[in-house]
């Protein structure tokens, strides 16, 4: 495809040089012009001066960051479009002269500023409105009909600059157009909203810059500023729009520039007819119908364009076969099942993502991220979205039995055991990365980790003795490690690197990847997840192709582009069935998107008796070789020694999360979680008993007994049940006449502060993990805005009640 694009490129300036002929491209100014500028120009001045009947007009340009010489390039284009459009509407209006206008125009053989003194029966005669020493004294002299001049403003002062500024400017105009075209009065003019990167001021040119404050640069005393600058649309409506001012287009470079202003742009500028048309370049439209022109840069185009090599990962393919076996083993399984059941559970394959993406070597470490993954399976499988997905397909084909369900689910997950097994006691991915390591010997090679697993990943490093590989996050962690992010703008990022990235399935991460200046080398198992990354590259080639081919570029060239993708069908390609566009591929760069989610709950015996409750994601400390590494409790085995936090004191947990009730809600959370439970024990009461309540409340729908009678305890934990809970019982009281219960009365506020009390819970458990673990790792340095919050006396409560426990037992709860 790189190819096709070069090729249409060629042929595009090719169409460029023919139809922009009037225009002196051998000038100074465009010495440094790409292609890509070169079609920037032509698409602008395209869309100024030949374009009859025009949309507004928006021009995309996707990266991230413009080239260097991007901004100068608009403005010598804005500049001299902008100058050739006045000239050619103005050259047929004959100016009129009268006594006491000033002139430029050839004296000997130089160029002055003349004035007229008078203007009778068409002879005029002039003088020197500046003469020399030498000159003083000169009679008035005719002027010549057959020599060009132009109107200069007469408020024009005489100083050191004065001539030079003149003279820079008619070399300017005449180097780009010939001796005949001069002009100092400006019909046609462009407001431009840019970074002040934009404006290279010149006291030459009518150009015209306003700042934030007011204050007007460049003083030039043309009639009219061909162009106005400004940084913002605030600035440019204060100082210009406020004014007896019109323009043809405003020019607005940059989405932060127009993207909150759009609106107000469309009603103040272009609506109330002080802007005709609107042009935009930058990446993305205003979120809003409104109809544009479009020219849309693909990624490739711009580099290429740009005389720059496109660069994209490379696929470095590892066999093993061991792996293909398993897993074809697992879609036979799947496929019996199917022909014994008319069931298909091959939507289940996708959960095997999660074993290619791991570099793990076989270790006390990797132990609790394999049983965690393991847990998380089997938990799913026997979850109620599982049933109830399984049993919809059953159903369909009218052939359901729970105990047919739970043997093939047993069947299958035997085979997810067996691929665990086989990528715990070898993972060749990361012998591919201990062997590229030892083959550059003293040279540094960069790998590119997931941000939860960076602390295990440099662990292991650190173990297996490797002193050459240096880790990169895919996210910040903090101020001290590499993160993708940094390294992508940092100096060391040069062409001479290597980096290894384990797995890809994320097209922003493949963004980033590719802004990498050296090679990248993307670790893939043959035909398993090396299919996900073709099928990346393939989406990569649609959206360059949607973006060649968009419909509006037939307007500005005869040339079209044209070319073909296409990828070969593979046995397990349904494994890899992914939308890249979704929110959770872009923001989990390594986890598969398919990843059961469900909820899991640890009952965690330590070696001293004590017991505590976990959920799964609560972050704590691996203490490992003397070293802490930072992790969440479902990847800790057991017999493994963490750190942690547990709230000992629930009056310090609720000053905390008084700091995240920011509407001040959480007395009337309490009032309304009390009120739910006191509602069930009236219930119990009148039913003879809890256990009799529950028979009878839930019948179709279950939650766990043990679950249902924690309740009723008198210091529950449970704040809100799930909202399909409180639904049933609910329910339950309308059709037991409780229809005066607050439950009843309000149900839309208890569902509405259910989320809201989990979610500062939520806020408040984060920081207390995550923010915390994270500012004892930095010794105190790295804390966030949240910890920030937190008065220093109960954060210093909070860091001195943190546990070290070593774990003997782990055990999953069966919570609701």
């Amino acid at each position: 495809m790189e190819r096709k694009i070069q090729e249409y490129l060629h042929r595009i300036k090719h169409e460029i040089q023919e139809k922009t002929k009037v225009f002196n491209f051998d000038q100074i100014q465009f010495e440094e012009f790409t292609t890509f500028d070169y079609v920037n120009f032509y698409l602008i001045y395209y869309y100024i001066f030949e374009d009859k009947k025009k949309e507004d007009f928006f021009l995309s340009i996707p990266e991230e960051d413009e080239r260097e010489n991007f901004y100068t390039s608009i403005f010598h284009s804005v500049v001299l479009i902008k100058l050739y459009q006045n000239y050619f509407n103005l050259k047929k209006i004959k100016i009129q002269l009268k006594k006491g206008d000033l002139i430029y125009t050839k004296y000997g053989k130089t160029f002055r500023i003349c004035e007229i003194k008078s203007n009778v029966n068409d002879r005029t005669f002039m003088n020197l409105k500046f003469p020399t020493k030498s000159e003083k004294g000169i009679h008035n002299f005719k002027l010549n009909s057959s020599k060009s001049y132009s109107k200069i403003n007469p408020s024009i002062r005489n100083n050191k600059n004065t001539t030079k500024h003149i003279k820079s400017y008619k070399d300017f105009i005449y180097s780009s157009f010939g001796e005949n075209f001069f002009i100092t009065d400006f019909k046609n003019r462009t407001l431009v909203i840019a970074n002040k990167e934009f404006y290279r001021e010149s006291k030459y040119l009518p150009i015209r810059y306003t700042t934030s404050s007011g204050k007007i640069s460049n003083d030039l005393p043309f009639f009219s500023y061909l162009v106005e600058c400004c940084t913002n649309f605030k600035t440019a409506k204060k100082y210009l729009f406020d004014k007896n001012q019109s323009f043809d287009e405003v020019i607005i470079i940059g989405d932060t520039k127009y993207r909150e202003t759009f609106s107000e742009l469309l009603q103040e500028a272009k609506w109330k007819g002080k802007v005709k048309n609107i042009i935009l370049i930058g990446k993305e439209l205003p979120n809003m119908e409104y109809t544009f022109t479009k020219w849309l840069w693909s990624k490739d185009e711009i580099k290429l364009a740009n005389n720059e090599e496109p660069k994209q990962p490379k696929k470095i393919t590892i066999k093993n076969e061991e792996l293909y076996v398993k897993l074809t083993e697992l879609k036979n399984e799947i496929s019996k099942i199917k022909e014994e059941s008319i069931v298909d559970f091959s939507f289940m394959l996708k959960y095997t993502n999660f074993y290619y993406r791991l570099i793990l070597e076989k270790s006390n470490l990797s132990k609790g991220i394999f049983q965690e993954y393991t847990d998380r399976l089997d938990l799913y499988f026997k979850s109620e979205r599982f049933k109830e997905e399984i049993n919809n397909l059953f159903y369909e084909q009218n052939t359901y039995k729970d105990e047919i369900i739970i043997e093939y689910t047993t069947r299958i997950f035997e085979k997810f055991n067996s691929i665990s097994n086989l990528i715990q006691n070898e993972n060749k991915k990361w012998k591919y990365i201990k062997d590229k390591a030892k083959a550059l010997k003293n040279d540094k090679l960069y790998l590119i980790v997931e941000k939860k697993s960076y602390d295990f990943i440099e662990t292991q490093i650190s173990n297996n003795k490797i002193y050459n590989i240096v880790l990169i996050s895919d996210k910040r962690i903090d101020k001290e490690k590499e993160y993708l992010d940094k390294w992508e703008n940092d100096k060391r990022n040069s062409s001479k690197k290597t980096y290894i990235l384990p797995y890809l399935n994320n097209i922003d991460l493949f963004d980033s990847i590719n802004r990498l200046k050296g090679t990248c080398e993307v670790l893939c198992y043959e035909n398993i997840d090396e299919i996900v990354f073709d099928k990346l590259i393939l989406k990569y080639h649609q959206d360059e192709k949607l973006r060649l081919e968009h419909n509006d570029r037939d307007k500005f060239f005869e040339t079209k582009f044209s070319s073909k993708n296409i990828l070969k069908r593979r046995e397990f390609d349904d494994i890899f069935n992914f939308d890249f566009t979704t929110k959770s591929t872009k923001d989990n760069s390594f986890e598969s998107i398919d990843l059961p989610k469900e909820k899991v709950v640890y009952n965690i015996t330590f070696t001293d008796n004590t017991t505590e409750k976990f959920d799964s994601t609560k972050g704590v400390f691996l203490v490992e070789n003397n070293s802490q590494i930072k992790t969440n409790i479902a990847e800790i085995s057991e017999g493994a020694t963490i750190r942690f936090y547990q709230n000992t004191s629930s009056t310090e947990f609720k000053k905390i999360m008084k700091l995240f009730d920011t509407e001040r809600l959480l007395e009337t959370f309490d009032l309304y979680a009390d009120s739910w439970k006191n509602t069930l024990h009236k219930l119990s009461e009148k039913y003879n008993g809890i256990e009799p309540l529950f028979d009878k409340l839930f019948v179709e729908e279950k939650i766990h007994f043990n679950t249902f009678k924690l309740y009723f305890k008198e210091n529950s934990k449970t704040r809100f049940p799930r909202e399909n809970t409180l639904k049933i019982i609910k329910n339950f009281c309308v059709i037991c006449d409780f229809k005066d219960e607050l439950l009843v009365q309000e149900f839309d506020k208890f569902i509405v502060y259910s989320k809201k009390d989990h979610s500062i819970r939520q806020q408040a458990g984060r920081v207390l993990s995550d923010d915390l673990l994270d500012y004892i790792a930095s010794n105190k340095t790295d804390i966030s805005n949240s910890l920030e919050r937190i008065p220093e006396s109960i954060l210093d409560k909070i860091v001195d009640s943190i546990q070290k426990k070593k774990i003997q037992n782990k055990k999953i709860v069966e919570d609701e």
